[in-house]
């Protein structure tokens, strides 16, 4: 007989059958699937339970707590939803802009009528395409209509095309800034639209363009801009940057000797010439922009500080890099980045390296970076560093540009970080022509993952399909790698062939469940697809009558017996049948 054993956190649960020990750990799609179970069941009460485990296993994920609220809507305690909802927003994921219309539902079953309206409105104002805007929009005539609504949405109508005139004035450099580059791309060019004379957003444009990969777009935008003002020192810099990368070298040679005669007198100019020279290998001409600048400005910031030292350092001017890393060491918040780079120094000085080669960036160096990034992604928490401009550059890079397992390792990553602007990078590279059913069914699987809305676009027999993401089979995942499907079709035909068929329902939840836990992680693949379909057939049937032994299972798939109880043991957490208890 079947028992089971917990620690004192309840987190692991181990079965003995047949001197056989597995175990597994109840992570939060464990108690997930329960919940779901429980309310297919509607027993309510019961899915209350599991949908709070999933929140304590996983208390950073919007998506447990959001199911949660639903489930304590759907009892009717309305306002222990709405603290859920309101803590979602506040504290965990600012951007998941249905919750507004969930708390909207909340506040009228409430009949608290005018802050269902605001919260509609917030919505609608937060997601004009989002999958319950038809929904909202018809909340919004009923409150309006029959309960006397209507100031809420005339506050709103008000406070909107105030917010339409401020947008019209910006520049999208705050996009930039955050390193919403696909959204930078989208945004600028509507404001380009409306406004073509408006050069800031033109230059913004152009760098948008280079840092998601759209090299000739960049350069071609660059030169519309000097066209019109032949001396843009933005568009200048932007210039030589692009063609110290693409080249022609002649180009940039001419752009050097441009950027190496001015010393724009406002403080952004100057530290943009600089730092474009730094970035394009001349040093001496960056360090002698920064060495002006920081004789002319009163209490030089960080940047201006750290990119005098890098600059020194990079024409082994070791005493005034060191100098300047000192001065900054001693800044709250700065001191770490800061004494990296002294080390750096001491270390150059003691091996006699006449030069070094420092970032302008104020920051960790890109190999230590992404060395950080890695172990950030191991520990599972993309915190630190999702909103990183240099991350995003480099992860678009690989998406564009990148080799089939570069860009399936870029498309993990952001499903992991999960944002606005990781979600419309995903869609527009799935509108591609040039990838194939693989990739495609990835980049489906990470907007699932990541609990996207609405519709997506993508290309099947050179035709461009519309589909609702809710609408997209939960077994996509299987055209993820050949290997997943052809392990699911081995099982099922041998299932059928053992007259099996009753088992093939809970063998293929248990091969997706798999799945999607591996979606994620990089250190678990399909090597031997034999040694998985002999697992889960065994695993099948030691919940039913025709249970095989171990050793029979793998002489029949040509694979050891070992292996098998080894990879048994992995999926067994996935078995419908082996999570609830006997």
């Amino acid at each position: 007989m079947d028992r089971q054993q917990r620690n004192s956190q309840g987190h692991t649960v181990m079965l003995v059958r047949e001197s056989k020990v597995l175990a597994f750990r109840t992570d939060a799609a464990f108690f997930y699937e329960r919940g779901v179970r429980f309310l297919e069941r509607n027993d309510l009460e019961r899915a209350l339970k599991a949908f709070r485990k999933t929140v304590e296993v996983e208390p950073q994920n919007p998506i447990n707590h959001c199911n949660l609220a639903g489930v304590l809507s759907e009892l009717g305690d309305f306002e222990a939803s709405n603290e859920v909802l309101l803590r979602i927003l506040n504290e965990i994921d600012p951007s998941m802009s249905e919750c507004r219309f969930y708390l909207a539902n909340n506040y009228a079953n409430m009949g608290e009528y005018g802050t269902a309206e605001e919260y509609v409105l917030s919505y609608l104002d937060s997601e004009p395409d989002g999958e319950y805007v038809e929904d909202a929009e018809e909340m919004l005539n009923v409150l309006m209509d029959e309960f006397g609504g209507g100031e809420a949405f005339k506050a709103w109508e008000e406070k909107r095309k105030e917010e339409e005139q401020a947008a019209a004035r910006k520049d999208g450099r705050h996009l930039l800034e955050e390193g919403h580059f696909e959204a930078a791309v989208e945004w600028l060019e509507a404001v380009i639209a409306k406004d073509p004379s408006n050069l800031a957003a033109h230059n913004n444009l152009s760098l948008a363009y280079y840092y998601t990969g759209q090299y000739d777009e960049a350069v071609e935008t660059a030169h519309k801009v000097l066209a019109t003002s032949p001396y843009n020192i933005h568009a200048l810099c932007n210039l030589a940057v692009f063609k110290a990368q693409m080249g022609p070298k002649e180009e940039l040679q001419r752009l050097v000797r441009q950027l190496l005669k001015v010393f724009p007198l406002h403080y952004d100019q100057a530290m943009k010439v600089g730092t474009t020279l730094g970035l394009i290998g001349e040093h001496r001409g960056a360090y002698s922009v920064f060495e002006k600048l920081v004789r002319v400005v009163e209490g030089p910031e960080p940047a201006l500080l750290h990119s005098l030292a890098a600059s020194a350092a990079n024409v082994g001017n070791y005493a005034s890099a060191k100098r300047w890393w000192r001065i900054l060491s001693e800044v709250p918040d700065m001191s770490e980045v800061a004494k990296y780079y002294l080390k750096q120094v001491d270390d150059a000085i003691a091996d006699k390296k006449p030069t070094l080669r420092i970032g302008y960036q104020y920051d960790y160096p890109l190999h230590v970076q992404f060395a950080k990034m890695k172990e950030r992604l191991d520990e599972g928490d993309v915190s630190l560093w999702k909103s990183d401009p240099l991350l995003r550059a480099s992860l678009y890079w690989g998406l564009r540009h990148g080799n089939a397992e570069t860009r399936k390792a870029v498309i993990r990553t952001l499903a992991l970080i999960g944002d606005g602007d990781a979600d419309k990078a995903l869609r527009l590279f799935l509108k591609r022509h040039d990838i194939d059913e693989p990739m495609q069914a990835t980049v489906l699987c990470a907007l699932q993952k990541m609990g996207a809305r609405g519709r997506v676009e993508f290309v099947t027999s050179g035709e461009v399909v519309s589909m609702r993401i809710s609408e997209i089979p939960k077994d996509v995942i299987l055209k993820v790698d050949p290997a997943y499907e052809a392990v699911w079709a081995q099982v099922e035909q041998n299932l059928r062939a053992l007259r099996h068929i009753k088992l093939i329902k809970d063998a293929k939840k248990c091969w997706l469940g798999f799945l999607r836990f591996a979606f994620l992680r990089s250190d678990i693949r399909i090597v031997k697809p034999n040694v998985w379909t002999a697992a889960l057939i065994y695993l099948v049937l030691q919940e039913s009558q025709g249970a095989m032994r171990q050793k029979d299972v793998a002489e029949i798939f040509g694979v050891s017996a070992s292996a098998v109880s080894k990879t048994a043991t992995r999926l067994s957490q996935f078995m419908p049948d082996v999570q609830g208890a006997k």
